[in-house]
């Protein structure tokens, strides 16, 4: 009992949420993170972007996004069926919320965490724009020859994906950046901002 009493004396304040304003840039990221996560990302676990799907977010992922852009997201292969529908979808929708709860509450403890995060989500992002706008008809045309000859995962248009998919990087890294200091939430309100 007095060890916890000891502790909780020696704990050091959290700096106020109204004191962190910069924090707000994240809480509103992570929200809107969540949401795609939990809305856009989980068509490609259950099926795929298509215009005659019963599923609504299918329809409009199709026809607001993929179509004439990104025909991997389209095909749905195994690898964007993981990285998009289930760890997306599933386990960074979750994270987002975990962050989202910490920086509200300014809990030190998602430091580390979020340093994983940061570098999960970027190599998740760099691999799926990697194959997208490099492409990998060679390597179909050497694994099956002329039964694959000509088929591709290129996006048709790559400025509008990075315009989509860019932001998970950028927010990474600036969340590693607001992760530098030991103890993120606590401390000199002047260092925080």
């Amino acid at each position: 009992m007095a060890d916890s009493l000891g502790a909780e004396a020696a704990r050091e304040p959290v700096v106020p949420l109204r004191a962190r304003r910069r924090d707000w840039f994240f809480i509103a990221v992570f929200t809107i993170f969540a949401a795609t996560s939990f809305l856009m990302d989980t068509v490609n676990l259950f099926g795929r972007p298509d215009s005659n799907s019963r599923w609504i977010m299918a329809r409009y992922i199709y026809n607001n996004y993929a179509a004439g852009t990104d025909p991997m997201l389209i095909a749905n292969p195994r690898f964007v069926q993981i990285g998009t529908g289930f760890v997306s979808a599933l386990i960074f929708g979750l994270f987002y919320l975990v962050l989202i709860y910490a920086f509200v509450r300014g809990r030190d403890w998602i430091r580390l965490p979020s340093v994983f995060y940061a570098g999960m989500i970027t190599a998740n992002t760099i691999l799926y724009l990697g194959v997208g706008l490099f492409g990998d008809a060679p390597l179909f045309n050497y694994a099956c020859g002329q039964e694959c000859d000509g088929f591709d995962y290129a996006f048709a248009n790559a400025p509008k994906v990075l315009a989509y998919n860019g932001p998970y990087i950028i927010v990474a890294l600036l969340l590693v950046a607001r992760m530098w200091k030991p103890k993120p939430f606590t401390g000199d309100t002047r260092s925080t901002g």
